[in-house]
């Protein structure tokens, strides 16, 4: 999943997190296919960025990600806490990739 600027969406993505008013009132369900109206529309809403799924669009493989985060963390390797907040890290990057 990635938090996506509204100007980037392109048709075909799909929402990954259900897109709601102010009242909660569901505007677009998870699982919908974006498409050139649905884009116009989140346009005129005044939104900022949606939730799509897929992974990141950085261009990184799933091992690229995980020796950046290991290149990191190399000084901090012996401190607990930083352990911890890398797995967290790591956890959530295998998430992403799968």
């Amino acid at each position: 999943m990635q938090k996506i600027p509204i100007n980037e969406l392109k048709v075909g993505m799909v929402v990954a997190r259900a897109i709601t008013n102010d009242s909660g009132m569901v505007l677009l369900s998870e699982g919908t296919a974006l498409t050139d109206s649905l884009i116009k529309r989140l346009n005129r809403m005044d939104l900022q960025s949606i939730f799509i799924e897929g992974a990141p669009l950085n261009g990184k493989s799933r091992e690229e990600m995980l020796s950046d985060l290991d290149k990191r963390f190399k000084k901090t390797e012996k401190e607990p806490y930083m352990n911890v907040i890398k797995g967290a890290i790591k956890a959530r990057i295998e998430e992403v990739y799968q």
